[in-house]
């Protein structure tokens, strides 16, 4: 069984809004890569590392506002369940690889396994 994990999206601007140095017209196309979700250094320190002591993170995961993932609550219970179950049971962590392969495709992560 695979996990996928869909990478990127498109939006249009509906009104002209400035990103870093780009000016972004309404009706122009925006690549949002997901992939960097939780991954700015600046709002996470260390993003890459798994940390899970870490203090306020910034969780973008789910979204916010109107477009906020109304299963948010449901998928992290069901995340912890199956966690606890996977320890209680023995699994290792440390027995995963460090750094796993991915199928290259350009939208996707898909993990080979």
């Amino acid at each position: 069984m695979y996990k996928r994990q869909i990478q990127n999206t498109r939006r249009f601007a509906a009104a002209p809004f400035r990103h870093g140095d780009a000016e972004i017209l309404p009706g122009q196309q925006v690549l949002v890569v997901l992939a960097a979700a939780n991954r700015d250094p600046a709002a996470n320190p260390d993003p890459a590392r798994f940390r899970p002591d870490r203090t306020d993170p910034v969780v973008l995961t789910f979204g916010a506002g109107a477009h906020a993932c109304p299963g948010r609550t449901l998928a992290v219970a069901v995340t912890r369940a199956v966690v606890r179950e996977l320890l209680d049971a023995g699994f290792d962590p440390a027995a995963l690889p460090a750094e796993p392969a991915y199928r290259p495709l350009a939208n996707a992560r898909i993990p080979v396994l």
